[in-house]
């Protein structure tokens, strides 16, 4: 551990060893409902107070590496977890609602630079883009496979979701899949943003380039990036179709003390998300790319300003070939905004419970 030793209190860098442990290890916080069983995995505690497991020197590219910070919510079942991916300028802790709502185990990997997670080696953060994104994410699958920590589920949330498109896109050029790689028999979309292939009428109007250019910031330490204060964050990303900031909207000093937010994103990275700057388009994802054994709902919300209910479904019949939509999942309501699960997970539960047996052809 490099970098990433400044993000764990000292006190608790505690190394729980996993020798065939018969107890378990209770939560700081008794009504947790959260828990934390002991099993055959090295966990570290987190400067958050939440256990996880590290990951060290995960390569992104050649020459460049950094630590990654698995948080590990609720019970470490190796066979049963979900594993769920972060949106841009998001981190990990924006999962945790939906784990305590959904009472099972999810492994939330913070990308670089937020949560428990560190500083880049070898390159400045700001240098990073998705590429490197999605070797982290091979490379965390393949650890933690090494591990017999297997999650069946994957999840992504908006930049999340592409990155997991993304991955899957990786995979399938080589001649595998998640399902074939990593056995993942669920993929699960939640407000994701889109690749080229599917029309996007706010990324496509153009008018990203100049929010992009507003909010960027040379920072001297980390390089190019783009920051949205967590001051702006109620407006941003509470806001409904109207442009009214949600009712249950949590204030900026909640949005930092429940750890939702990062310090940014590389700018490249969001330039790259959404066909800016040096970039001609968006990541591409090929029709049909979930027409295998891993089974793609899409869950889209009725306000989310980002991406619209018809844009949404639109990519999962891209993705599934299926244009019954019979996995794709829209979650109505006035407040079912872009980041609708940090405030309301229990919705985001049972909208996926709801399509659970759901289905389409596949291969």
């Amino acid at each position: 551990m490099k970098h990433s030793q400044h993000r764990l209190h000292a006190a608790s860098l505690v190394t729980l060893a996993a020798l065939a442990c018969a107890s378990c290890v209770e939560p700081a916080d008794d009504d947790d409902a959260l828990t934390l069983r002991c099993g055959h995995v090295p966990l570290t505690i987190g400067a958050d107070g939440t256990p996880g497991i590290m990951l060290e020197d995960v390569a992104l590219r050649p020459g460049v590496s950094v630590d990654i910070f698995v948080n590990v919510y609720g019970d470490l079942d190796a066979k049963h977890c979900q594993i769920a991916f972060h949106g841009g300028v998001f981190a990990a802790a924006s999962w945790r609602p939906y784990a305590e709502a959904l009472g099972g185990c999810v492994l939330a990997p913070d990308m670089p630079l937020r949560g428990n997670s560190g500083v880049p080696e070898g390159a400045q953060f700001g240098d990073l883009d998705l590429f490197d994104y999605v070797t982290a994410m091979e490379q965390i699958l393949s650890r933690l496979d090494a591990m017999d920590v297997e999650p069946k589920t994957i999840l992504g949330h908006s930049m999340g979701g592409t990155l997991v498109q993304m991955l899957q896109q990786r995979l399938v050029d080589e001649g595998s899949s998640l399902e074939q790689r990593y056995d993942i028999d669920e993929a699960i979309l939640v407000a994701s943003d889109l690749p080229a292939e599917v029309p996007w009428a706010l990324g496509d109007s153009g008018d990203l380039s100049g929010l992009l250019a507003a909010y960027a910031v040379d920072d001297p330490v980390h390089g190019m990036l783009f920051e949205i204060p967590v001051s702006l964050w109620p407006a941003f990303y509470f806001t409904d179709t109207q442009g009214g900031v949600v009712p249950n909207a949590p204030s900026a000093a909640e949005i930092e003390a429940a750890g939702f937010n990062a310090l940014g994103e590389p700018l490249r990275a969001i330039e790259q998300l959404n066909g800016t700057g040096d970039y001609s388009g968006r990541p591409s994802a090929s029709a049909g790319l979930f027409v295998d054994d891993t089974r793609l709902r899409v869950v889209a919300y009725q306000e989310d300003v980002y991406v619209q209910l018809g844009e949404s479904e639109v990519l999962y019949q891209h993705l599934s070939g299926d244009t019954g939509s019979s996995c794709f999942v829209p979650v109505y309501g006035a407040e079912a905004i872009h980041v609708y699960q940090f405030t309301h997970p229990q919705e985001l539960v049972d909208a996926i419970a709801g399509a659970q047996g759901c289905s389409y052809a596949t291969d």
